[in-house]
């Protein structure tokens, strides 16, 4: 797994890239729970463009994470979902909770508003 963050107008934008998996989950989880811990009050949108595969591990592992900044008033969405992982976001519907944006420019004009 590889991570990289950048902010862009007040919007930390994180970039995931690999396999969000059981193997992979605890890296993810953790890295997730740093950033909730430090960016609890603020938004964060996490880039999954380079993530190619992702199971009911990983979109846990999400869920848990948008759980947890929305309990702490912050703000998780995520961006650039590969076209199979954002049919399982509308198959598991989602995508009614969890803002998805189709790019990374949609995400920062539309959150930083």
């Amino acid at each position: 797994m590889e991570f990289s963050q950048k902010k862009v107008k007040g919007i930390l934008i994180c970039t995931i890239k690999g396999q969000i998996k059981i193997s992979t989950q605890t890296e993810c989880k953790e890295y997730c729970n740093k950033l909730m811990e430090e960016n609890c009050f603020n938004t964060v949108v996490l880039n999954i463009s380079g993530v190619s595969y992702m199971n009911s591990a990983g979109i846990g592992m999400i869920v848990e994470c948008y759980k947890k900044f929305k309990e702490n008033g912050g703000r998780l969405a995520l961006c650039s979902p590969p076209l199979d992982i954002r049919k399982l976001f509308e198959i598991t519907k989602l995508d009614q909770f969890i803002e998805i944006y189709p790019d990374e420019e949609t995400a920062i004009r539309e959150l930083a508003g």
